[in-house]
């Protein structure tokens, strides 16, 4: 691992022939996996270091530095992936604030999986909803559905999932409550571990390899 990381982004990707199997060069190393590249290196080299505690503190702290509620950003991550950067959506949003990729990228996420990065593009986005909106209904609601739904309805767009999501939001809003350091078991998709096999990187079970 070690010796591949210093390259992190020195590669170039080859599609082969079966099953969306790809190799990744990386200056004569190796890897050969079915997941995209970004999944890839994120679960590779993950930040295992960052604890529910320190992913808090974080947003705490980038929220107070973008002049958000700490309260409105600490109940949306809650919601959002319960403070867990490695978390990724059904609808493939990303990392702890849950960014779709177009978000990410209009507020210069590079690494989605960077709690660091990912909490401030997610912080920014919701500096600027609050800026729009001026209340944390709309902003919850947005951050959900999406500006346009919100703009269309003039308010709470009527999607099922958007009015749980606002009354989710209030409920962990409105109480305060300390969150417990632990992850909760959450619906997101599973990555298989990285190994090391006869000097080649993979994330394929050893059945397909």
């Amino acid at each position: 691992m070690k010796k591949v990381l210093p390259l992190l982004f020195l590669f170039m990707a080859l599609n082969c022939s079966a099953g969306g199997l790809r190799a990744v060069f990386k200056n004569g190393e190796v890897v050969y996996t079915n997941i995209s590249k970004n999944l890839f290196f994120s679960n590779a080299f993950r930040y295992s270091n960052y604890s529910k505690r320190k992913i808090i503190k974080l947003v705490e702290k980038i929220a107070k530095r973008y002049g958000v509620s700490v309260r409105v950003a600490k109940a949306i991550a809650e919601i959002e992936s319960d403070f867990n950067p490695e978390s990724v959506s059904s609808a493939n949003a990303k990392g702890v604030m849950q960014l779709m990729d177009e978000t990410a990228k209009d507020y210069g996420v590079e690494n989605p999986f960077n709690p660091e990065e990912n909490i401030r593009g997610g912080v920014r986005f919701l500096k600027h909803l609050i800026d729009k909106y001026h209340d944390i209904k709309l902003v919850a609601a947005a951050y959900n559905a999406g500006e346009t739904a919100v703009d269309k309805y003039g308010g709470i767009p009527p999607y099922p999932e958007t009015e749980r999501y606002v009354r989710k939001f209030m409920r962990v809003y409105s109480s305060g409550r300390t969150v417990s350091y632990r992850y909760k078991k959450r619906a997101t998709k599973r990555r298989r571990g990285i190994v090391k096999k006869g000097g080649v990187y993979t994330n394929l079970g050893v059945g397909l390899w």
